[in-house]
């Protein structure tokens, strides 16, 4: 009987812990493989990467990001995070980019500061035209 009670009362317990971990453990994201690296001029390229999630509410997720030539996106955060694979780019002017987005969007940052190689700072803005689309 004894023996009965103390499963019972670990068997609660290890449910519990589950519950507690399924609630406060959040979600994590990590980069998967490259989906896009295409020339925006001689100096920056704007590369996209698959982004997988724990959040199981996600679904597909993309980053997308402005690089120097040379630099990898290991430690950058992504200026657009969408649903949509196949975003589509033009370059609008010196450092301008419109984006056509048919998906979610997840995450969005118009202002881009982009490091080149010797350290400084070069500005990128960048317009989106958004419509989401199943």
């Amino acid at each position: 009987m004894m023996k009965n009670f103390i499963r019972a009362i670990l068997l609660l317990l290890i449910i519990a812990i589950g519950v507690l971990a399924w609630v406060f453990i959040p979600s994590h994201e990590t980069m998967g493989s490259k989906t896009l690296e295409e020339a925006l001029n001689d100096n920056y390229t704007l590369i996209g990467h698959r982004i997988h999630s724990t959040d199981p509410d996600a679904g597909n997720m993309f980053g997308y990001f402005v690089v120097s030539k040379g630099q990898n996106t290991e430690d950058l955060e992504p200026f657009l995070v969408t649903s949509d694979q196949f975003i589509r780019m033009e370059k609008t002017g010196e450092n301008t980019l419109a984006l056509t987005v048919n998906g979610r969007i997840y995450r969005y940052h118009n202002d881009l500061w982009v490091q080149k190689p010797d350290g400084t700072l070069q500005h990128w803005l960048v317009s989106a035209n958004a419509s989401y689309v199943r």
